[in-house]
């Protein structure tokens, strides 16, 4: 369940009641499994509450439509990015990201994970909304991370003309190695795509 343990709502959830916490957890456990093993159709509220064990009652109480659960689901399987600590160098926490992005996508649950979230975008326009929140959290963390490489010196101020394809620029190796996987993704893997990814970007000699 490493996928939940990642996720900001699980921080949110220990300061809950210990009682809800429990039922939340079980709950987006429960449906976290039935959307890897049958997709966006075996989502159900019944299907829910026979896997998780959680009274009927009790679920429909904190999610009043199936819709309400699914934004719940998918907002908690999102991956999360956290910004390295600030008393790293640039480049050590530009490291650290690449690496937090290797971590998730070596998870095989989250691989499974993937095509299921990108059918229940499809299948839920009202996921879209969530989907561009969850996508303008990240662009921002990688502006901040990148205007920090750009005052250290380690990296050319042209990146930030366009972020976000400096991002893919950085991400895509990774996200490539995860969709056929074909190379092992490892923390070495990571380290070898963020150093070069510095190399590339370095800045230009005045």
């Amino acid at each position: 369940q490493r996928i939940q343990e990642r996720h900001p709502s699980q921080v949110g959830s220990e300061r809950m009641d210990p009682r809800i916490a429990k039922t939340h957890a079980a709950v987006m456990s429960a449906a976290t499994e039935l959307l890897v093993e049958g997709g966006p159709q075996a989502l159900t509220m019944d299907g829910v509450v026979q896997r998780s064990g959680v009274a009927k009652s009790t679920v429909y109480r904190h999610w009043a439509t199936r819709d309400a659960l699914l934004a719940d689901v998918f907002v908690d399987c999102a991956p999360e990015l956290k910004m390295p600590d600030e008393s790293l160098s640039g480049t050590e926490a530009l490291r650290q990201l690449v690496r937090q992005l290797a971590a998730g996508l070596a998870d095989p649950q989250w691989r499974r994970l993937i095509p299921a979230l990108a059918l229940l975008r499809e299948q839920n326009p009202s996921l879209n909304e969530l989907q561009h929140e969850i996508s303008t959290q990240q662009s921002d963390l990688g502006t901040r991370l990148l205007q920090r490489c750009v005052d250290d010196g380690a990296l050319d101020p042209s990146v930030l003309e366009d972020v976000e394809v400096s991002l893919v620029m950085l991400a895509g190796p990774l996200l490539l190695a995860g969709m056929f996987n074909t190379v092992e993704i490892s923390e070495d893997l990571a380290d070898r795509v963020a150093d070069q990814f510095l190399t590339a970007h370095r800045p230009l000699p005045r």
